[in-house]
């Protein structure tokens, strides 16, 4: 089951969270849902894998292939 094209979205914020950006490496992102009880809820973005995918680092986790509907943009 594909959940990119969704339109079921979880609540934000803020408006900013869900605001259009193209992914790219070396980016930190927040995750919609933690991937474990016991990971972080960011992820750094290490390369693209396929449409859509990336391959991520997640602190307290590991490595794991994202896809775009798992996060949004991280405003710091």
């Amino acid at each position: 089951m594909d959940f990119s094209t969704s339109p079921i979205l979880p609540l934000a914020t803020s408006t900013a969270e869900f605001a259009e950006f193209t992914p790219q490496e070396n980016l930190w992102v927040k995750l919609r849902e933690p991937l474990s009880d016991f990971s972080s809820d960011e992820a750094l973005l290490l390369c693209k894998e396929a449409d859509g995918q990336w391959v991520s680092w997640v602190p307290d986790f590991g490595v794991a292939v994202l896809g775009r509907h798992q996060y949004y943009r991280l405003e710091k």
